[in-house]
């Protein structure tokens, strides 16, 4: 199933897990990306990364925290964590997409935990 480019209410973050850098928010970059579930799995795609971002991001797959939020109106928000492993992450530098593949999820509701 596709996910099409979603409404404002939701979306990604790419972060490095060990130092906290954020390398991609959707909310702030001028990014579009697209979830795709298949074989039990999730593919991330996102356009419009720079070549040297895509590098970074490359060289610390292991080390990432992959997020999509879904924050409807009215209602409590929807967090999914993806695991990326080795390998899961590659570029195409002629149409400035990264594609991340991930081969679990953790989907969580917040107000679930805390009053």
């Amino acid at each position: 199933m596709t996910t099409p480019q979603p409404s404002s209410d939701e979306r990604i973050l790419v972060k490095h897990a060990v130092t906290g850098r954020m390398f991609v928010n959707s909310a702030a970059d001028d990014v579009t990306y697209e979830l795709e579930r298949q074989d039990g799995g999730t593919i991330l795609t996102i356009r419009g990364i720079a070549p040297w971002l895509a590098e970074e991001i490359i060289q610390v797959q292991r080390e990432l925290n992959v997020f999509h939020f879904e924050e409807p109106n009215g209602q409590p928000p929807v967090k999914h964590w993806f695991y990326v492993g080795e390998h899961d992450v590659s570029y195409d530098s002629t149409a400035s997409t990264l594609t991340i593949r991930a081969g679990s999820e953790i989907t969580y509701k917040p107000d679930e935990y805390w009053a």
